[in-house]
């Protein structure tokens, strides 16, 4: 395809006026008039339109790579690609001309422009005019990092303005090295490329040739020289990556060796911290060699720097003194602030303990050497060396950063106080400290001695929250049982209070009455308010060196007790209201389940007016017997209300007796046979209603017993009332019972009666002439007898009910006859009442035949 795209734009160059017009042809045009029948474009599985054009496009650009350039160009302003008459350089062979004619130094200042990518050096440099660097190093032995030199060159070419550091990396020219004595100082490792081979001299003259033409030139020329050095770089840069094992030598303190003859005891891999995964890069194997050499050096020049369990950095060592001082501060320690305190020593355990850490006990040292009063400056910690400032110089050698960690541990435990410009830091205010930024803590004032121990106030205070006093004696010799002991008894009272408090808001209540006036509740609400803000101030003091800064004296802790006293008043009430709440409760629903004017209901209110007084009374609920006497009370009256419910229960329910007696009634034949005879007209069915009604309103219930009164002050299986069930009178649900078994006699007997007179009265004896012989004959059977059947069957109802078809039934209702006889109003006369009645008839009975009339009362 590239051989047909370059004879197609050779072709089209000739079919224009001008051969240096820039006109040719675009990617889609060469698609579809010289390419459309592409093979293989099928199988890329995309769109063919689209495929074939990236193809042609792709094959575009790697001509215009293997020609460098030249000969083709395109016309952003068209997107056609041309052949340019006028790119003719051969950028290949003025690279290859110009490598021919460099020195020896101007390898070494392009080999240092490679090294400088590969070992990621900034373009600013240290100092202005020389190739060095400020560089971090690992001191491997303490996964510290260590601050010095990188420079490209020898000694003997460095700035001498370049302050002193830990160590200096120096990367002699391999060309043209300079001469120069190796004083064998333990802070200097040299670095020599020994092993440069024709790859190595070919890549670093090409890129060295393409970046001194493209300083020179401009334009088109400029970019293709910088395209090629990038190239010829990459193929530099991969040789180092490969080579740097063996290429380099490495001289420390007169001993030269290969990178893997230093490393040899201590696996590269392994000490640079990289995954079995990963390839180690050239930075970071030149930064591990350097630290397996100047390890010594730099455990000679501080003996007694920590060491730490995690890798530290410039990077991370602010964030992990934050850590630190946040975890001091009493938040949850991170993985890296438990390292770091750990390194420090500050750590029993997972306890906060400076007292075994050699960096505290330096520190105490310069303090204790002070007077009463006295403080220990910035200036008496902190020394500079070379510009640089350290804790202990010449044995610790500790930075700033780690020195604050170390004081705020001191803080902690109480030994000191923290002084920065306008604050100062003591036990208490260490959640200030941990908030406050590094740097205005590196440029600490100066430390001083807390105040002594207020030893009569932290007595009071154990004794205000029931501990031993003594305990606050431990407390000034930093045992942290003690405060661990008091932190328990502040957080359980001020939760306490916390409930009281809320408790308050309606008042302790008892029997349906509050217990204090809303003055007494807002005195007491106060006083427990108060009392809650002082126990919660004191939560700040979690550890011995906090309470070397208490500020309250004795006087102001003893003044609380009041609020402790209001505390276990209403305690004490709530427990009593708990104690004898279940009981009140029973006996109030009690009451109304009672009728009224009952003589248990007249008890109760007297002995209720009795208990509430003495609640209201604190010498009255205060008294030694007040409890059991009110819980006799309380049990007695409970025990003569079971008694009282349990008499009215047997008489309003129905026993087993009863009960089966009342089963009998409701199947009874006399009942069956008056319910058959309401089918007749005439017939008072009301009655019969009323009778069903109140036998089946009878309740049984016959296991109820006191044990289960006991929980409810109601039957749990019939749910009974008397206040609801005995509105006017107690019943007797035996006699009631009895009653209508006699009435059941009566009414057959009244129903019998008014049949009989019914069918004797003339007004129906005509209609009995009318019966079919069969009907007839048991209405005459009925008349003879005078006595229902047995078994009135429907035959007989239905004879009956046509013997009796002319009579006119008219009820008369008890509303409607009240109604008919307060006509007028009341009182009246008798004949006015007469008269009255007979006007209710009458209006009853309008337009019907009277001799067929038949009254019924409903």
């Amino acid at each position: 395809m590239a051989l047909r795209l370059i004879h197609a734009l050779s072709v089209h160059r000739l079919t224009t006026g001008d051969i240096y017009a820039p006109l040719g042809a675009t990617a889609e045009e060469l698609r579809d008039t010289l390419c459309l029948y592409q093979p293989g474009i099928e199988d890329l599985g995309g769109d063919p339109a689209d495929d074939l054009l990236s193809q042609v496009e792709t094959v575009l650009r790697e001509i215009h790579r293997t020609v460098s350039g030249q000969f083709i160009s395109s016309n952003p302003e068209n997107r056609q690609y041309y052949l340019d008459l006028k790119k003719t350089d051969d950028f290949d062979a003025l690279i290859e001309k110009r490598a021919d004619s460099l020195d020896a130094s101007q390898f070494d200042r392009y080999y240092y422009e490679a090294l400088k990518r590969v070992m990621e050096c900034t373009d600013q440099t240290y100092v202005t005019g020389y190739k060095i660097w400020q560089h971090e190093l690992t001191w491997l032995e303490r996964k510290a990092a260590r601050q010095g030199y990188l420079f490209f060159g020898a000694p003997n070419e460095r700035s001498t303005a370049v302050p002193p550091r830990d160590f200096y990396i120096y990367f002699i020219q391999p060309f043209e090295p300079p001469r120069f004595k190796d004083e064998k100082k333990p802070e200097e490792l040299f670095l020599r490329l020994a092993g440069k081979d024709e790859a190595f001299r070919t890549a670093l003259k090409s890129f060295a040739a393409a970046l001194d033409l493209a300083s020179t030139a401009s334009g088109h020329a400029k970019s293709t020289y910088e395209s090629k050095a990038s190239g010829f770089l990459r193929d530099l840069l991969q040789w180092l990556k490969e080579n740097m094992y063996e290429a380099f030598e490495v001289t420390y303190q007169g001993r030269t060796r290969s990178i893997m003859g230093w490393s040899r005891d201590k696996p590269v891999r392994d000490l640079s911290g990289i995954a079995s995964h990963e390839r180690i890069n050239f930075r970071n194997l030149i930064n591990t060699v350097a630290g397996i050499c100047l390890g010594a050096h730099f455990q000679e020049q501080a003996p007694g720097y920590p060491v730490f369990p995690v890798l530290i950095t410039g990077a991370n060592q602010a964030q992990a003194v934050q850590d630190a001082l946040r975890t001091i501060a009493g938040q949850k320690p991170t993985k890296q602030a438990t390292a770091v305190l750990d390194a420090l020593e500050l750590l029993d355990g997972d306890r906060l303990d400076p007292y075994k850490s050699k960096y505290a006990r330096h520190i105490l040292d310069i303090l204790s050497k002070k007077g009463h009063g006295q403080v220990v400056n910035r200036s008496e910690l902190i020394q500079e060396i070379f510009g640089v400032e350290y804790l202990a110089p010449q044995t610790l050698r500790l930075e700033p950063a780690w020195a604050v960690v170390v004081l705020a541990a001191l803080v902690y435990s109480g030994e000191l106080v923290l002084a920065v410009p306008g604050k100062k830091f003591d036990a208490a205010g260490l959640p200030q400290l941990a908030g406050t930024g590094i740097e205005e803590l590196e440029q600490f004032k100066h430390i001083e001695r807390p105040r002594d121990w207020n030893l009569p106030a932290l007595k009071a205070l154990f004794e205000l929250l029931g501990l031993t006093p003594g305990m606050a004696q431990l407390v000034t010799q930093n045992k942290d049982e003690p405060v661990a002991e008091l932190q328990k008894a502040v957080t359980g009272t001020v939760n306490r209070i916390a409930l009281a408090i809320q408790n308050l808001r309606d008042g302790p209540v008892f029997w349906g009455q509050r217990l204090f006036s809303d003055p007494e509740l807002t005195a007491r609400n106060s006083q427990l308010e108060k009392t809650k803000s002082f126990l919660e101030s004191l939560q700040a003091f979690n550890s011995p060196g906090k309470l070397k800064n208490f500020r309250y004296d004795a006087p102001e802790v003893n003044g609380h007790r009041e609020g402790l006293r209001t505390l276990e008043e209403i305690e004490s009430l709530q427990e009593l209201a708990a104690a004898l709440g279940t009981t009140a409760a029973y006996l109030s629903t009690a009451e109304a389940v009672l009728p009224a004017g009952h003589e248990w209901s007249g008890r109760m209110k007297t002995v209720r007016e009795d208990v509430l007084g003495q609640l209201s009374d604190p010498a009255g609920r205060g008294a030694a017997d007040f409890r059991q006497q009110t819980q006799r009370e309380l049990t007695g009256l409970k025990k003569a209300y079971l008694q009282a419910y349990l008499d009215l229960h047997t008489r309003a329910r129905l026993g087993v007796n009863e009960d089966k007696h009342k089963s009998r009634l409701m199947n009874d034949e006399r009942l069956k046979a008056l319910q058959k005879l309401s089918a007749i007209d005439i017939m008072p069915r009301q009655q019969l209603t009323g009778f069903q009604n109140r036998l089946a309103g009878l309740k049984s219930c016959f296991t109820l017993t006191e044990r289960g009164l006991n929980a409810s002050p109601v039957c749990p299986h019939c749910g009974f009332r008397p206040a609801d069930e005995m509105v006017q009178s107690p019943i007797n649900a035996a006699s009631v019972l009895q009653q209508l078994d006699e009435q059941l006699d009566k009414m057959i007997a009244e129903w019998t009666a008014a049949l009989l007179a019914n069918l004797e009265d003339p007004a129906t004896r005509g209609n009995l002439d009318l019966l079919k012989p069969e009907p007839r004959n048991l209405v005459d059977s009925f008349i003879k007898t005078r006595a229902l059947p047995q078994d009135p069957g429907q035959d007989f109802i239905h004879a009956l009910q046509e013997a009796l078809s002319g009579l006119l039934k008219v009820t008369v209702k008890t509303a409607g006859l009240r109604a008919g006889l307060l006509k007028g109003g009341s009182p009246a006369t008798l004949a006015e009442m007469k008269k009255r009645f007979e006007e209710y008839l009458d209006e009853l009975t309008r337009g019907k035949e009277l001799e067929k009339v038949r009254i019924v009362l409903e």
